[in-house]
């Protein structure tokens, strides 16, 4: 999410030891001006990163530490305090008591609204059980309403819609539906410009009016600028905004801005978009997101997202497989498959603290092209193939048809089946290992 983790900088610009035990402004000066640049150059607000530089500062000059004390860690924990600071002390929830509770979301046109209506309507679905009604009220672009119908059919939940109606008498008539339905829960997709004006905030207070949300959440795209900063104080002066679900923050976007808003308008983060799949919606948590900040990655999110989305028998099954020496490509496909649930590759590693920031985004980029690569090849081959890998040297032409039915090179397909072959000797050592009561891992 940013250039450089934080706790990179503090570990190149911090001396190990200090003079007296007592921390200067000598020591920390580098270290917070490297800081500042690249919160900066993150799209973090300035007035905002004034202020984040200045507590660390006063929080940590003067101070004396005891001879145990590491001076790099105390100066990272003072770090990560003022980051969660920032972020909101704690995470919000929404009141799922409620016998109907109403969201309304709004922002700019093209900031993943409409998705991220579709991804709160199935996290309310599968956490919560309720039965959410979904409403399309951007009657300025049908192409908005047909993509939430969509949606709403893919993750099989009620939807309205009536064409270019009035948004605020549709709106009106969702109460009486959703009752009639025994809808409990009505999530109101509104209408989006490529930047705010009098007419559409006219329109979203009188929505406001009519049907007295219980909350009233902000969707920002990670990717934006400052001028989002400019944007959403707008929409929380004319409706009183009461959450922010931040989306796209499963690529490299500096995030910086849209992090921003916490601290500019004293709104918390919600949610946060990993991914396209509607399954892609994670809780904000800020000490795990000052984590992933820093570059100390966010292991507990990814093990909750794991239990939500992977399927764990086939898990079980592909693993006993492989230990047994009987790993075969439709068991690699199916593990691709289980990782891509868990969001891009960039986003896994930096949620892992051994890998968060000791990868560049060079490695990170091979790694996915090589994924995208195989996931080509064997979705290119039959299931029988897959399953007996060796029918490719019995039968020539099966490769010669993947390879051209696939339009990938011959030697893409030649690592392939080099790779799978390895790994798959190796898991069987492993497996005998095991079996042995030996350390499994000694060796490897």
């Amino acid at each position: 999410m940013l250039k450089s983790m934080l706790s990179s900088i503090v570990s190149k610009h911090f001396k190990k030891r200090l003079d007296n035990l007592t921390i200067k402004e000598e020591d920390v000066a580098n270290v917070l001006k490297e800081i500042r640049i690249t919160l900066l150059d993150a799209d973090v607000n300035l007035l905002v990163v004034k202020n984040f530089i200045k507590k660390i500062r006063d929080e940590v000059v003067g101070k004396t530490l005891s001879p145990k004390e590491d001076p790099q860690q105390f100066l990272i924990n003072a770090i990560k305090e003022e980051l969660i600071n920032i972020l909101g002390k704690q995470e919000r929830e929404l009141n799922t008591d409620k016998p109907l509770l109403k969201i309304m979301l709004v922002g700019l046109q093209g900031s993943g609204k409409t998705t991220s209506c579709a991804k709160l309507a199935y996290y309310l679905q599968h956490n919560f059980q309720k039965k959410p009604l979904l409403v399309g009220l951007d009657i300025y672009r049908p192409a908005a309403i047909e993509q939430l119908r969509t949606l709403s059919n893919e993750i099989k939940v009620d939807f309205y819609e009536k064409g270019t109606q009035n948004p605020i008498k549709t709106a009106d008539e969702t109460i009486a539906l959703a009752k009639s339905k025994g809808n409990n829960a009505i999530i109101y997709d509104t209408a989006g410009r490529l930047q705010t004006n009098k007419e559409l905030m006219e329109e979203l207070v009188n929505v406001r009016n009519k049907v007295n949300p219980d909350e009233i959440i902000f969707v920002a795209d990670a990717m934006s600028g400052q001028e989002i900063l400019n944007v959403a104080t707008e929409f929380n002066n004319n409706l009183g905004l009461t959450g922010l679900i931040i989306t796209k923050m499963d690529g490299d976007a500096r995030a910086g801005a849209s992090l921003s808003l916490v601290a500019s308008l004293n709104v918390p983060i919600l949610f946060i978009g990993t991914g396209e799949r509607v399954g892609s919606l994670d809780v904000f948590h800020p000490d795990r997101m000052a984590d992933r900040i820093l570059g100390l990655g966010d292991i507990i999110s990814l093990s909750e997202k794991a239990k939500d989305v992977i399927d764990q028998d086939k898990v079980k099954r592909s693993f006993t497989r492989m230990l047994a020496g009987k790993m075969d490509l439709e068991d690699l496909m199916m593990q691709m498959e289980q990782i891509g649930k868990l969001g891009s590759l960039s986003s896994i590693t930096k949620m892992m603290p051994e890998m968060a920031g000791k990868i560049n985004d060079d490695q990170i980029e091979e790694g996915q092209n090589k994924l995208t690569v195989w996931n080509i090849l064997l979705s290119s081959m039959t299931k029988k193939e897959r399953r007996n890998p060796s029918l490719f040297k019995k039968e020539p032409t099966r490769k010669l048809r993947v390879i051209k039915g696939s339009g990938r090179k011959p030697e893409e397909f030649n690592k392939l089946l080099k790779e799978w072959e390895s790994s798959r000797d190796r898991m069987m050592e492993v497996g005998k290992k095991i079996m042995r009561g030996q350390n499994p891992l000694a060796g490897f």
